[in-house]
């Protein structure tokens, strides 16, 4: 393996949002990290934004939706890890919703989050309640390969998000630079909607952040650190946070 060792605002929610919390009066930034379709890096990319935002001092919960659980078994394996910022975990599937922005409303007035970052399971097939968390989202983030299928679902997707006039952006990842698709991807996301400056490349470094409990800024020397970095200061500067 090539990896080395290992401001504030409140927000009303809008109609037909999720019920809040009777005593949490909302501070902390809600990025909901979000696409159609499955296999277009949105928990390695919550995992790895987390962990940055962790490391520039903020208070970071992160809201695992995902029945699979991905995120919530990295948080373990993070457990075991010395000397790395702690993020708060919530685990709730997004069957139940309610009670995972509960849970999070509740730390927040008792700890004070700066950032909620919420990884989602592919939205088409629940709809609903996706879309009641995207109201619930400062930003959302919709990650996609420069794949036809990958593009297609991203696209679907952002129009959707677009009718519920919450702030979004696609990301582009697992990017392969040499290809022509990547600068057709690239063309096609500009039209229809916000783009991300900078994507993200296909590396084996950045997988590896699943295996150790660690974001990418966590290793040392690791290829595809520099990439996650620039993402996370896109994103800290359009939710000023």
């Amino acid at each position: 393996m090539e990896t080395g060792v290992p401001v504030r605002s409140v927000k009303n929610a809008a109609p037909g949002a999720i019920e809040e919390s009777v005593n949490a009066q909302r501070t902390a930034k809600w990025l909901v990290i979000a696409s159609g379709k499955g296999g277009t890096t949105k928990t390695t990319t919550s995992l790895n934004l987390a962990a940055l935002a962790a490391a520039a001092g903020l208070k970071v919960g992160i809201l695992d939706t995902d029945e699979q659980a991905t995120l919530t078994k990295w948080h373990r394996r993070r457990e075991r890890q010395d000397d790395v910022p702690s993020l708060r975990l919530f685990s709730v599937p997004l069957v139940d919703l309610k009670r995972g922005v509960r849970e999070v409303d509740n730390a927040e007035a008792a700890e004070g989050l700066d950032l909620v970052i919420v990884d989602t399971p592919p939205g088409l097939e629940q709809r609903e309640r996706i879309s009641e968390l995207v109201r619930r989202a400062d930003y959302v983030l919709v990650p996609t390969s420069q794949s036809t299928a990958d593009l297609e679902s991203a696209l679907e997707f952002m129009a959707a998000i677009s009718s519920l006039g919450v702030r979004a952006a696609f990301l582009l990842s697992r990017t392969n630079q040499r290809w022509g698709s990547y600068r057709l991807a690239k063309k096609m996301l500009n039209r229809a909607g916000t783009l991300c400056p900078v994507d993200v490349r296909q590396l084996r470094d950045i997988e590896a952040t699943h295996d150790y409990g660690l974001g990418i800024n966590e290793f040392n020397k690791a290829k595809g650190a520099d990439d996650l970095e620039a993402v996370w200061e896109f994103i800290r500067k359009v939710m000023e946070v």
